[in-house]
Parts: C-alpha cells; structure tokens; sequence
C-alpha cells in the first residue's frame, strides 16, 4: 500500500508545563511523528482514532511537558494499492563517430531494466523507461556515462527503483575488404546442371582490422535459388547472402543477380 495523503498535516494540542519548559519547546520545530502499524479500516478508509493518536502523541513529550487533549479528530489516511513491475531502459543516446570508426556491438546499459512500483492506474501504462537525450561526438574511443532517467508525465504516485544508468560502448577502427564468393544454385531439377555468369560475385565487408584480416570467402555464402526464377524471365538469377561471420558491421553484396545456363546431364 501506498500512503498518498492524510486528512491533516497539523493537529491541535494542549499542553501544560511550568514557563521556561514552554519557552525551551518553542526553539525547535514541533514535529510527531504517526505509527500507522495501528491504522484501523473501514470500507475504503484508513483512520486512527483520536484516542490511539493521544496515546502516540504523549509518549512523544517528555521533560516535563504533559498531553492534556487533542483537538478530538481521527486521522484519516488514503492509500493505494501498490504493484510493480519491470520495464525496460531505452537509450537516447546519439553517438557522433569520425570517419572509418564504428560502435562495436550494441550499446550496454546498466541496469538495462528498472523495477516501477505504483498504483496500478499509473503502473499499466509503462511499458518502457527513456533516458534523457544526451550526445557524445567525435569518439574514437571506448566510452563510459551515466544518463538520467525521463520519468513518463503524470506519475504522480509512483516510484523507481534507479533514476540513472550506465552507458558504456566499444569503439573500433574499421576498414573495408572485397571478397569473390562463389554463387551456390539450389533447387535445380533433377538431372540438370547449370552455369553462372558469372560463378563468383564480390562482397564489400565492413569490420574492425582485426577481424578483416582473418575473414576467409569460406565464412560467406551465396545463394541462388533457381525455383525463383520468373517464366519471362529464365536467364537471371537473383543472389542471397545466407551466411556470414558475427561481428562484422555491414556485408554490401556488389552484384545481386547472375546470368545462367542449363546444361543437361
């Protein structure tokens, strides 16, 4: 449950003790404090009764200053009821990346979820957490940076478990390598041979130095699928990348058809 008012900030008291107690208590903030572990219900309110908040109050009075009454009221509270949930962090975080360098992978946050506990009206409607709007230009190297967390409008009564992440990436230099790989035909019928035109295509491979210098045309596949191919249309075959290496940033096939022939077997 979550406490969203009471039905008074201040109560009215009287009390009695000698001059200079009275002069002593008016230096400091005349503050008490409320234990709701006793808070009694009715239907859909929460109340402590006059008595029982008499009883809170005098235990909080010493040096001789003595409770005499209360202005008589009950305390009213209002509550919601509380759940929670996990949503997770979007980043706005705009990257500004010189010439031949690139994010390495995909950006880390964390945490990368935040735990939103409220009523369930304000709850309901996040389904997700943006960070504010933050830029960082010219980076060549790895990065680190703590970015707020937007909280959606209107959730007056509900709260966050973190109002900031962690922002971290990894930078890379990168350059560009073209491979000839050779053109595999599936789903030809049966008996038949077929030759491309030509039988290797070129790839343009975008990727950090390290990686670019172990790729081999082995870690790509070209595929053309003569089963596709259009009855006005039966001397071109179009050409799909089906396999690559992880951790590369951008393969650019630089030729996505081929001329063939059919040669019987």
């Amino acid at each position: 449950m979550l406490l969203v008012k009471a039905s008074k900030t201040k109560i009215d008291l009287k009390l009695e003790a000698v001059g200079f107690q009275f002069l002593r208590f008016n230096l400091f903030k005349k503050k008490v404090k409320v234990d709701l572990s006793s808070v009694q219900k009715e239907g859909n309110t929460f109340f402590i009764t006059s008595e029982d908040c008499k009883r809170q109050l005098e235990k909080q009075f010493t040096g001789g200053l003595k409770l005499l009454e209360t202005d008589g009221d009950s305390l009213r509270f209002e509550f919601y009821r509380v759940i929670s949930k996990k949503v997770p962090v979007v980043s706005q975080l705009q990257l500004g990346l010189p010439q031949n360098y690139l994010l390495d992978g995909e950006l880390k946050i964390k945490p990368d979820s935040v735990t939103v506990k409220g009523p369930k009206n304000e709850v309901d409607t996040i389904v997700e957490i943006r960070t504010t709007r933050s830029e960082l230009t010219d980076l060549t190297s790895d990065f680190s940076l703590k970015v707020a967390l937007l909280a959606p409008r209107g959730m007056s009564h509900t709260t966050f478990s973190d109002d900031a992440v962690l922002i971290k990436g990894e930078v890379s230099r990168f350059s560009e390598k073209v491979l000839s790989i050779p053109v595999t035909v599936v789903n030809l019928p049966e008996g038949v041979l077929v030759q491309t035109f030509p039988n290797e295509v070129e790839v343009l491979v975008k990727a950090n130095l390290d990686i670019l210098k172990a790729l081999k045309p082995s870690d790509f596949e070209l595929v053309a699928d003569y089963g596709l191919t259009s009855q006005n249309n039966q001397n071109v075959l179009r050409i799909k990348l089906v396999k690559k290496p992880l951790h590369i940033h951008a393969v650019n096939v630089l030729k996505n058809k081929v001329d063939y022939i059919l040669k019987r077997e």
